[in-house]
């Protein structure tokens, strides 16, 4: 999720309160690793874009790419201006420019899950 401890706390309090499960890791390896063995895919991955050991955008690549849940929604965390283009051709559910609001955190993650389950035309 983030490596820096005070900040992935308090998304992980965040999301915590809001009632939602959640697993967080400080590097993109251990992360890509509880994805990538899990017994179910995530709902949705909350990823920073600069890890220790695998980068977020290397984290995020190996998701499109794998077969194990190349749709999942990802939603990116990052103190960097940049917007979802500037991660393609590997699609984000979303952007949040750190420090990131609690109401603002939220309402991505509602949205990016609604748009998951929402029936394709």
């Amino acid at each position: 999720m983030d490596d820096e401890p005070e900040v992935r706390d308090a998304l992980t309090d965040v999301l915590r309160n809001a009632g939602y499960g959640v697993q967080s890791f400080r590097d993109g390896s251990d992360a890509l690793e509880a994805i990538e063995s899990a017994l179910e895919p995530p709902r949705l991955v909350l990823l920073d874009l600069v890890l220790p050991n695998l980068s977020g955008l290397e984290v995020l690549r190996r998701i499109r790419v794998g077969r194990r849940v190349p749709d999942v929604p990802v939603l990116m965390i990052t103190g960097m201006e940049v917007n979802a283009a500037y991660f393609h051709p590997w699609p984000v559910a979303g952007v949040l420019r750190k420090p990131v609001a609690a109401d603002a955190l939220l309402e991505a993650l509602a949205n990016a899950l609604r748009a998951r389950t929402l029936p394709s035309a």
